[in-house]
């Protein structure tokens, strides 16, 4: 499978590499115009993305502070919102939207630049939001080991869990786990799909998706040789092909996004 191929899998839902481990080879990540985030090997940078890397810069660095603020799904919905237009509006990019439109003389043409630059704004999202649960792993990886060496420095065995004091101070330690908010799976499939080359298709190991895929009617089988080759898989997979409407948890397609009708290749582990 060659790089330059348009023949390739992208993982969903999540974008950054370090949280699937144990993806096979040739699958890619999506980066949405993030700069420094590697453009080659399994990163895959769309041609046709509106924001230059400066505005995604800009864009991400609050995007950065919001993830590690907030908690709840409101606050970044609205956050979010605001953020687009802030960095939309009167850009280089909005008067290019205008201008193109302008020439081609088609309010539709305005309207597709507009809803690829709100994809980006919602991957960018996405993107920030994972690097702040990445962030807030490690830490608590950290304080995982120093808490460890704190129980030792007070004498404290695995035998003392029954004592009252001991489970206490154990459960004394802050829990970092990151649970905080995420971009909606719908939005953020339909917002990678929107990038998505013709002969792309999409892999997922999240089985907790794959379910909720089959409960609106994704219907996976036992991957095909042909589907094996032509992504370059080895091993046992299931695969399924589906409108993108479905793959955002819909049974109705949306007019104001038409790339969602086209129906499209995803794997899956064979025992998902």
């Amino acid at each position: 499978m060659s790089l330059n191929s348009d023949d390739f899998l992208v993982n969903v839902p999540v974008l950054h590499p370090a949280t699937v481990p144990g993806i096979p080879e040739g699958v890619r990540f999506l980066n949405p115009g993030v700069p420094g985030a590697g453009d080659a090997g399994a990163s895959f940078k769309p041609d046709n993305l509106p924001m230059a890397e400066p505005v995604v810069k800009a864009m991400m660095a609050q995007f950065a502070e919001l993830a590690r603020e907030s908690r709840r799904l409101g606050d970044i919905s609205a956050f979010a919102s605001g953020i687009y237009e802030d960095f939309h509006k009167g850009s280089s990019f909005a008067i290019r939207d205008e201008i193109r439109a302008e020439q081609a003389g088609t309010r539709e043409a305005a309207e597709a630049q507009k809803a690829l630059s709100k994809a980006q704004t919602e991957l960018c999202l996405a993107w920030a939001l994972e690097e702040a649960a990445l962030e807030l792993a490690g830490l608590e990886e950290k304080l995982d080991g120093q808490w460890a060496v704190f129980e030792q420095s007070l004498g404290l065995e695995h035998d003392d869990a029954l004592d009252p004091d001991a489970a206490a101070l154990a459960g004394a330690k802050p829990d970092l786990v990151p649970g905080g908010p995420r971009v909606p799976v719908p939005v953020l499939m339909a917002s990678v799909l929107a990038y998505l080359p013709a002969n792309a298709g999409l892999f997922c190991a999240d089985s907790s998706l794959v379910a909720d895929w089959e409960e609106y009617g994704v219907s996976f089988s036992p991957a095909l040789p042909e589907t094996l080759s032509r992504y370059g898989l080895t091993g046992e997979w299931r695969q399924a092909l589906a409108p993108g409407h479905l793959l955002c948890l819909s049974k109705r397609p949306d007019p104001a996004k038409p790339w969602l009708d086209r129906p499209r290749v995803v794997v899956v582990a064979a025992g998902e």
